[in-house]
Protein backbone atom coordinates (compact mmCIF):
# COMPACT_ATOMS: atom_id res chain seq x y z
CA UNK A 1 0.00 0.00 0.00
CA UNK A 2 1.12 3.50 -0.76
CA UNK A 3 1.24 6.57 1.23
CA UNK A 4 -1.88 7.80 -0.66
CA UNK A 5 -3.86 4.83 0.09
CA UNK A 6 -3.71 5.54 3.39
CA UNK A 7 -4.15 9.49 3.38
CA UNK A 8 -7.48 9.60 1.33
CA UNK A 9 -8.98 7.24 4.09
CA UNK A 10 -8.74 10.22 6.10
CA UNK A 11 -8.56 13.49 4.33
CA UNK A 12 -11.02 16.36 5.24
CA UNK A 13 -11.77 19.96 4.13
CA UNK A 14 -11.96 23.34 6.40
CA UNK A 15 -15.87 24.33 6.05
CA UNK A 16 -15.94 27.84 6.18
CA UNK A 17 -18.24 29.08 3.64
CA UNK A 18 -20.44 26.42 3.62
CA UNK A 19 -23.97 27.45 4.05
CA UNK A 20 -24.58 24.96 7.10
CA UNK A 21 -22.71 22.11 8.91
CA UNK A 22 -24.69 19.14 6.98
CA UNK A 23 -24.45 21.00 3.28
CA UNK A 24 -20.79 20.47 3.98
CA UNK A 25 -20.74 17.39 5.24
CA UNK A 26 -22.83 16.25 1.58
CA UNK A 27 -20.16 17.94 0.02
CA UNK A 28 -17.39 15.95 1.48
CA UNK A 29 -19.45 12.69 1.14
CA UNK A 30 -19.91 13.96 -3.19
CA UNK A 31 -16.32 14.84 -3.59
CA UNK A 32 -14.83 11.82 -1.86
CA UNK A 33 -13.35 13.87 1.60
CA UNK A 34 -14.24 11.73 4.74
CA UNK A 35 -14.85 14.80 6.59
CA UNK A 36 -14.47 18.29 7.62
CA UNK A 37 -12.60 20.44 10.14
CA UNK A 38 -15.38 23.20 11.46
CA UNK A 39 -14.43 26.97 11.69
CA UNK A 40 -16.56 27.23 14.87
CA UNK A 41 -15.19 31.13 14.64
CA UNK A 42 -17.46 31.74 11.31
CA UNK A 43 -21.11 32.91 13.59
CA UNK A 44 -23.19 31.02 11.42
CA UNK A 45 -21.26 27.24 11.88
CA UNK A 46 -21.20 28.32 15.61
CA UNK A 47 -22.53 25.49 17.59
CA UNK A 48 -24.56 27.86 19.88
CA UNK A 49 -26.85 28.30 17.53
CA UNK A 50 -27.54 24.27 17.15
CA UNK A 51 -30.15 22.73 19.06
CA UNK A 52 -29.92 19.34 20.56
CA UNK A 53 -32.38 18.18 17.46
CA UNK A 54 -29.80 19.49 14.97
CA UNK A 55 -26.54 18.14 16.66
CA UNK A 56 -28.55 14.61 16.91
CA UNK A 57 -29.26 15.08 13.06
CA UNK A 58 -25.25 16.02 12.26
CA UNK A 59 -24.09 12.94 14.27
CA UNK A 60 -26.65 10.49 12.69
CA UNK A 61 -25.37 12.09 9.38
CA UNK A 62 -21.58 11.58 10.04
CA UNK A 63 -22.31 8.25 11.24
CA UNK A 64 -24.86 6.63 8.51
CA UNK A 65 -22.02 8.15 5.52
CA UNK A 66 -19.16 7.31 7.74
CA UNK A 67 -17.70 10.98 7.87
CA UNK A 68 -16.58 12.89 10.70
CA UNK A 69 -16.54 16.74 12.08
CA UNK A 70 -13.40 17.62 13.92
CA UNK A 71 -13.10 21.14 15.46
CA UNK A 72 -10.54 24.20 15.33
CA UNK A 73 -10.93 26.85 18.01
CA UNK A 74 -10.65 30.11 17.58
CA UNK A 75 -7.23 31.61 16.67
CA UNK A 76 -7.50 34.72 19.47
CA UNK A 77 -7.84 32.77 22.27
CA UNK A 78 -4.70 33.05 24.12
CA UNK A 79 -3.70 30.39 26.95
CA UNK A 80 -0.96 33.02 27.92
CA UNK A 81 -3.85 34.92 29.38
CA UNK A 82 -2.86 35.59 33.00
CA UNK A 83 -6.21 37.61 34.31
CA UNK A 84 -8.32 35.20 36.07
CA UNK A 85 -11.88 36.59 35.04
CA UNK A 86 -10.93 36.17 31.48
CA UNK A 87 -9.57 32.77 32.03
CA UNK A 88 -12.64 31.61 33.32
CA UNK A 89 -14.64 33.26 30.01
CA UNK A 90 -12.22 31.32 27.96
CA UNK A 91 -12.49 27.77 29.92
CA UNK A 92 -16.55 28.40 29.81
CA UNK A 93 -16.17 28.81 26.01
CA UNK A 94 -13.84 25.44 25.80
CA UNK A 95 -16.80 23.42 28.18
CA UNK A 96 -19.32 24.79 25.55
CA UNK A 97 -16.69 23.82 22.79
CA UNK A 98 -16.02 20.16 24.13
CA UNK A 99 -19.72 19.39 24.86
CA UNK A 100 -20.58 20.32 20.80
CA UNK A 101 -17.53 17.97 19.89
CA UNK A 102 -18.92 15.30 22.50
CA UNK A 103 -22.20 15.51 20.74
CA UNK A 104 -21.37 15.28 17.11
CA UNK A 105 -18.96 12.64 18.23
CA UNK A 106 -15.57 14.29 17.10
CA UNK A 107 -12.51 13.12 17.59
CA UNK A 108 -10.04 16.24 17.95
CA UNK A 109 -10.23 19.76 18.54
CA UNK A 110 -7.40 21.79 17.38
CA UNK A 111 -6.10 24.57 19.22
CA UNK A 112 -3.73 27.46 18.59
CA UNK A 113 -1.72 28.31 21.82
CA UNK A 114 -1.73 31.89 21.54
CA UNK A 115 0.88 34.56 22.52
CA UNK A 116 2.48 36.75 24.88
CA UNK A 117 1.53 40.44 25.07
CA UNK A 118 4.62 42.19 23.07
CA UNK A 119 5.71 46.41 22.74
CA UNK A 120 7.39 47.67 20.55
CA UNK A 121 10.18 50.08 22.15
CA UNK A 122 12.27 53.73 20.73
CA UNK A 123 15.69 51.42 20.54
CA UNK A 124 14.66 48.40 19.93
CA UNK A 125 12.87 47.89 16.56
CA UNK A 126 11.72 44.12 17.17
CA UNK A 127 8.66 43.93 19.41
CA UNK A 128 9.72 42.18 22.70
CA UNK A 129 7.98 40.67 26.19
CA UNK A 130 8.87 42.58 29.17
CA UNK A 131 11.21 40.67 31.39
CA UNK A 132 9.12 40.48 34.37
CA UNK A 133 6.42 39.02 32.45
CA UNK A 134 8.35 35.72 31.52
CA UNK A 135 8.16 33.58 34.61
CA UNK A 136 4.68 34.70 35.23
CA UNK A 137 3.55 34.11 31.51
CA UNK A 138 5.14 30.55 31.69
CA UNK A 139 3.29 29.43 34.59
CA UNK A 140 -0.05 30.55 33.45
CA UNK A 141 0.20 28.66 30.07
CA UNK A 142 1.07 25.30 31.89
CA UNK A 143 -1.46 25.82 35.03
CA UNK A 144 -4.65 27.21 32.06
CA UNK A 145 -3.19 24.01 29.59
CA UNK A 146 -3.25 21.26 32.38
CA UNK A 147 -7.07 23.35 33.22
CA UNK A 148 -8.19 23.06 29.71
CA UNK A 149 -7.06 19.29 29.85
CA UNK A 150 -8.35 18.38 32.69
CA UNK A 151 -12.11 19.62 30.98
CA UNK A 152 -12.04 17.20 28.14
CA UNK A 153 -11.38 14.47 30.75
CA UNK A 154 -9.82 11.77 28.16
CA UNK A 155 -12.73 12.01 25.93
CA UNK A 156 -11.44 13.66 23.13
CA UNK A 157 -7.71 14.06 21.59
CA UNK A 158 -6.59 17.60 22.08
CA UNK A 159 -3.73 18.84 19.36
CA UNK A 160 -1.97 21.79 19.51
CA UNK A 161 -0.94 23.37 16.30
CA UNK A 162 2.72 24.60 15.18
CA UNK A 163 1.46 28.40 15.39
CA UNK A 164 3.13 30.96 16.87
CA UNK A 165 5.43 28.87 19.13
CA UNK A 166 8.28 29.36 20.66
CA UNK A 167 10.95 27.61 22.95
CA UNK A 168 8.96 28.73 26.12
CA UNK A 169 6.30 27.17 24.80
CA UNK A 170 7.55 24.07 23.73
CA UNK A 171 9.93 23.76 27.45
CA UNK A 172 6.12 24.07 28.66
CA UNK A 173 4.17 21.92 26.02
CA UNK A 174 6.85 18.39 26.19
CA UNK A 175 5.63 17.31 29.49
CA UNK A 176 2.17 17.41 28.30
CA UNK A 177 2.95 15.13 25.13
CA UNK A 178 5.34 12.86 27.12
CA UNK A 179 2.62 11.79 29.03
CA UNK A 180 0.17 12.02 26.31
CA UNK A 181 -2.33 14.38 27.74
CA UNK A 182 -2.15 16.21 24.54
CA UNK A 183 -1.38 16.02 21.12
CA UNK A 184 0.21 17.70 17.71
CA UNK A 185 -1.11 19.18 14.79
CA UNK A 186 1.05 19.66 12.37
CA UNK A 187 0.86 22.26 9.85
CA UNK A 188 2.89 21.86 6.75
CA UNK A 189 2.76 25.47 5.57
CA UNK A 190 3.74 26.84 9.20
CA UNK A 191 6.95 24.14 8.88
CA UNK A 192 7.58 25.62 5.68
CA UNK A 193 7.91 29.39 7.31
CA UNK A 194 9.74 27.99 10.29
CA UNK A 195 12.60 26.52 8.06
CA UNK A 196 12.71 29.54 5.78
CA UNK A 197 12.89 31.70 8.97
CA UNK A 198 15.66 29.50 10.30
CA UNK A 199 13.30 28.34 13.62
CA UNK A 200 14.70 24.97 13.19
CA UNK A 201 13.50 24.25 17.28
CA UNK A 202 10.26 24.07 16.02
CA UNK A 203 10.72 21.78 13.55
CA UNK A 204 12.97 19.43 15.72
CA UNK A 205 10.48 19.29 18.02
CA UNK A 206 7.92 18.35 15.55
CA UNK A 207 9.89 15.79 14.24
CA UNK A 208 11.39 14.36 17.57
CA UNK A 209 7.49 14.15 18.69
CA UNK A 210 6.03 12.71 15.22
CA UNK A 211 4.48 9.52 17.28
CA UNK A 212 2.40 12.29 18.45
CA UNK A 213 0.95 14.24 15.80
CA UNK A 214 -2.23 14.03 14.72
CA UNK A 215 -3.79 15.80 12.97
CA UNK A 216 -2.03 17.38 9.41
CA UNK A 217 -3.09 20.67 7.96
CA UNK A 218 -2.78 20.62 4.22
CA UNK A 219 -1.91 24.27 2.37
CA UNK A 220 0.77 25.47 -0.17
CA UNK A 221 2.32 28.92 0.13
CA UNK A 222 3.23 31.01 -2.96
CA UNK A 223 6.19 33.16 -3.79
CA UNK A 224 5.24 36.26 -1.65
CA UNK A 225 4.62 34.02 1.25
CA UNK A 226 0.61 33.65 1.22
CA UNK A 227 -0.54 30.39 2.99
CA UNK A 228 -3.87 28.85 2.20
CA UNK A 229 -3.18 28.58 -1.46
CA UNK A 230 -4.31 25.65 -2.98
CA UNK A 231 -1.87 22.36 -3.16
CA UNK A 232 0.49 22.33 -6.34
CA UNK A 233 0.33 26.06 -6.84
CA UNK A 234 3.06 27.07 -4.52
CA UNK A 235 6.79 25.85 -3.06
CA UNK A 236 5.59 22.98 -0.87
CA UNK A 237 6.92 19.12 -1.76
CA UNK A 238 4.18 17.62 -0.26
CA UNK A 239 5.31 14.42 -1.43
CA UNK A 240 8.46 14.54 0.33
CA UNK A 241 6.96 16.20 3.26
CA UNK A 242 4.40 13.85 4.01
CA UNK A 243 6.33 11.09 3.62
CA UNK A 244 8.98 12.43 6.07
CA UNK A 245 5.51 12.30 8.81
CA UNK A 246 4.37 8.80 7.14
CA UNK A 247 5.01 6.51 10.52
CA UNK A 248 2.78 9.23 12.79
CA UNK A 249 -0.67 7.89 14.14
CA UNK A 250 -2.47 11.03 11.79
CA UNK A 251 -6.34 10.45 11.37
CA UNK A 252 -6.92 13.40 9.78
CA UNK A 253 -5.23 15.14 6.94
CA UNK A 254 -7.23 18.51 6.96
CA UNK A 255 -7.34 20.58 3.22
CA UNK A 256 -6.99 24.07 4.64
CA UNK A 257 -8.03 25.73 1.92
CA UNK A 258 -10.41 27.86 1.29
CA UNK A 259 -13.45 28.04 -0.31
CA UNK A 260 -14.02 24.63 -0.84
CA UNK A 261 -13.72 24.54 -4.42
CA UNK A 262 -9.88 25.23 -4.45
CA UNK A 263 -10.06 22.31 -1.72
CA UNK A 264 -11.31 20.23 -3.84
CA UNK A 265 -8.82 21.03 -7.21
CA UNK A 266 -6.23 21.01 -4.16
CA UNK A 267 -7.59 16.74 -3.40
CA UNK A 268 -7.44 16.32 -6.83
CA UNK A 269 -3.74 17.50 -7.07
CA UNK A 270 -2.62 15.94 -4.50
CA UNK A 271 -3.61 12.66 -5.73
CA UNK A 272 -1.97 13.65 -8.95
CA UNK A 273 1.27 14.49 -6.81
CA UNK A 274 1.29 10.88 -5.36
CA UNK A 275 0.40 9.21 -8.41
CA UNK A 276 3.07 10.96 -10.85
CA UNK A 277 5.99 10.63 -8.03
CA UNK A 278 8.93 8.51 -8.87
CA UNK A 279 10.03 7.89 -5.03
CA UNK A 280 6.91 6.38 -3.44
CA UNK A 281 7.32 3.45 -1.93
CA UNK A 282 5.24 0.68 -0.95
CA UNK A 283 5.05 0.86 3.20
CA UNK A 284 2.99 -1.03 5.65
Amino acid sequence: MNLWNIIEKKISYHAVYDKSIIEALKFAKKNNFTGIQLAVESPHLSFEHLSHEKRVEIKKFCRNNELYVNLHAPDDISLFNTNPRLQNGIFEYYKDLFKFAYDVSSKLVTIHIGSMTTFPTDTIPERIYPHEDIDLYKNTLKENLKHLISLIDGQIMLCIENYMINSLILDVLQPFISNKKCWLCYDVAKAYYNKQHKNIEVNKFFNENQKSIKQVHLHDVNENGRGHRAIGSGLIDFNEILLNIKDSPVIDYCIEVRPRSKALESLKNLKQIFSSSPNISRIK
